[in-house]
């Protein structure tokens, strides 16, 4: 076989697989509030300089997103002990309004960092260059919750999302 052949039965198989394991959430959650985890994973030994950092350059536009209602709550997770080899240092998790609930803000994400940080855009610059180069390894995941009042729980079966009849 030769290798144009091979690699497009890799190809094939790449995609394959991936469209295999994904699932499609068919309808739900289109009526609950959407939740999701940051995680962190922060250089050993500089755990509080990237809180400091989060905290100074980060979490300001998060309380924007709470106060105009695009984000209704944030919390900032530790893991609880110790363990060989943790995955992750932090994990942020948040909760967003319904379809409903959800705001407007009236300034978009560069509009804030300019209202907030403008006369101090080197310094937010660099904050966020620093609290990046100390996260090792970053990833989000988002949850779409399971209606368990449905009559059929299923993954597969068609759903309305928490809208109820």
């Amino acid at each position: 076989m030769n290798l144009g052949k091979v690699l497009i039965i890799c190809c094939l198989l790449f995609f394959t697989s991936a469209n295999v394991s994904a699932q499609g959430n068919n309808g739900r959650g289109k009526c609950m509030q959407p939740f999701g985890i940051s995680f962190y994973k922060v250089q050993a030994g500089h755990e509080d300089e990237w809180l400091g950092l989060f905290m100074t350059w980060h979490y300001p536009l998060l309380k924007y997103s709470m106060k105009y209602d695009t984000l209704a709550e944030f919390k900032m997770n530790v893991p609880d002990g110790h363990d060989e080899g943790s995955a992750w240092t932090f994990a942020g998790t948040y909760l967003a309004p319904t379809s409903e609930q959800r705001g407007s803000p009236p300034l978009d994400r560069a509009q804030l960092i300019e209202s907030l940080f403008g006369d101090r855009m080197d310094e937010y610059v660099a904050g966020e260059k620093r609290r990046w180069a100390l996260t090792e390894h970053h990833w989000d995941t988002n949850f779409t919750e399971l209606d368990l009042s449905e009559e059929t729980l299923s993954v597969y079966w068609p759903s309305q999302g928490g809208c109820g009849e």
